[in-house]
């Protein structure tokens, strides 16, 4: 019978077994895995063959060209990193000589940015001191409660 070698494919310990042995379990003596035993000339084989010969493409192909400002795409690409931002909207701020201009601004500002960046939009209750003069021409401050709007995008 004829005796053939091959490597264990877990310490790389070299085997020897004969022929009668082809297609069996044993015991690897370097690392004490089980092995089954290949078929010569089978089996990994392919693999060394893909390796060893590397395919070369045949045909025509376009003249190579130099690319200049290979890095230019890197600062591009960094440049529209987006970050997290948060812009508010109080009701209050937004009222004019008696004139609620209130959606108006937020429709304006959620008109300058794309969809996909709008995160969320949150309505707010908040309370501020409304200072108004009384009929001496004396300065009272009243809290007075109002509603607002938060609007997380990115930009």
């Amino acid at each position: 019978m004829a005796e053939f070698s091959f490597n264990c494919p877990f310490c790389n310990i070299e085997l020897s077994i004969d022929e009668s042995g082809i297609g069996q379990e044993i015991e690897c003596p370097g690392c004490k895995e089980v092995l089954i035993i290949p078929v010569p000339g089978a089996g990994g084989t392919a693999e060394a063959e893909e390796e060893s010969v590397p395919s070369i493409p045949q045909g025509t192909f376009p003249e190579a060209k130099i690319i200049k400002n290979a890095s230019m795409s890197l600062n591009i690409a960094a440049k529209t990193v987006k970050k997290l931002r948060v812009k508010s909207f109080r009701h209050h701020e937004h009222v004019k000589d008696g004139k609620d201009i209130f959606d108006d601004a937020v429709s304006s500002f959620l008109a300058q940015h794309p969809e996909d960046d709008i995160i969320s939009i949150t309505g707010i209750q908040y309370t501020h001191n409304l200072k108004q003069k009384d009929a001496e021409g004396k300065e009272t401050t009243t809290p007075v409660t109002e509603y607002g709007v938060l609007v997380e995008y990115k930009a």
